[in-house]
């Protein structure tokens, strides 16, 4: 794959590394790990721009099984999962912890997601959170049964959490849509961004449960289009497909967020 991406005639250039220089820079240097999916062969997909040894997984599948052989217009892949084995996962590694079980950081993330089916069914999208035997939960950005997102913040000594839940417009099933969080990292009284295409579905306030104090750093794998189910396996498994996805460990602006979407836009030809 070149840097210059050309489709048909009269369509001007796309300059891949460059849309994702610039897609690194809004992200920050701080906890970065930005995966645009730029290979489809091996056994791992490398982080873009972090210099971190956050390196997603395949659950258990080849690369080339799990990503759509579509190339986007703009030179990246796209996860495509339509069962229960598609998902990709990373180590455990401090730069997707964001609490010490005192204070928490502010952290991000995001991702583009097509939804391949009727609403009706939880699925994650990003999550460092494990329910059931063996608990290990951190943080999980999923969206419900209708459509809404939902962004959780979960203390795990204390058995709290924070959760904010979309009240602007749902997600739309079959059609590519940007979705990002934001958190100040400000425990005692949360300020938590949801932004679907760009634009905030959500007023910033989040509804504790028991006596949330902050995250902890446990040794939970970080998931991408799922999270674990306590046991190692996959659970709330999104259908569909998931491209450039990432986490960083600073408080994306509204302004951020729009640049972000324009240049997710531009790589997947949306």
């Amino acid at each position: 794959m070149g840097n210059h991406i050309s489709g048909a005639a009269g369509r001007r250039e796309l300059k891949t590394f460059s849309l994702l220089d610039q897609i690194v820079t809004v992200l920050g240097g701080t906890k970065l790990s930005f995966w645009p999916f730029i290979q489809a062969t091996g056994t791992t997909l490398l982080p873009y721009g972090s210099g971190t040894d956050g390196v997603l997984l395949t659950a258990s599948s080849a690369i080339e099984s799990i990503l759509d052989p579509f190339q986007h217009v703009g030179g990246v892949y796209s996860l495509k999962n339509d069962g229960t084995t598609n998902w990709l996962q990373a180590a455990d590694n401090a730069n997707f912890s964001f609490g010490d079980a005192t204070i928490d950081s502010p952290f991000s993330l995001g991702a583009w997601i097509l939804v391949e089916e009727a609403l009706g069914t939880i699925r994650s999208i990003l999550a460092k959170y494990a329910p059931g035997a063996a608990v290990a939960r951190e943080y999980e950005l999923r969206f419900s049964a209708t459509g809404k997102l939902i962004f959780e913040l979960f203390d795990e000594s204390a058995g709290s959490n924070e959760v904010a839940t979309s009240t602007g417009t749902a997600i739309t099933p079959y059609i590519w849509q940007f979705i990002t969080m934001t958190y100040d990292g400000g425990e005692t009284a949360p300020v938590i961004n949801l932004y679907l295409n760009g634009v905030s579905v959500h007023d910033g306030t989040s509804v504790e449960t028991g006596a949330y104090v902050a995250m902890e750093d446990l040794g939970q794998q970080f998931r991408v289009g799922a999270r674990d189910d306590g046991a190692g396996a996959a659970n709330q498994v999104l259908q569909g497909r998931v491209a450039l996805p990432f986490v960083t460990g600073s408080e994306l602006t509204a302004a951020n967020v729009t640049t972000l979407y324009g240049l997710g836009q531009e790589l997947l030809g949306v």
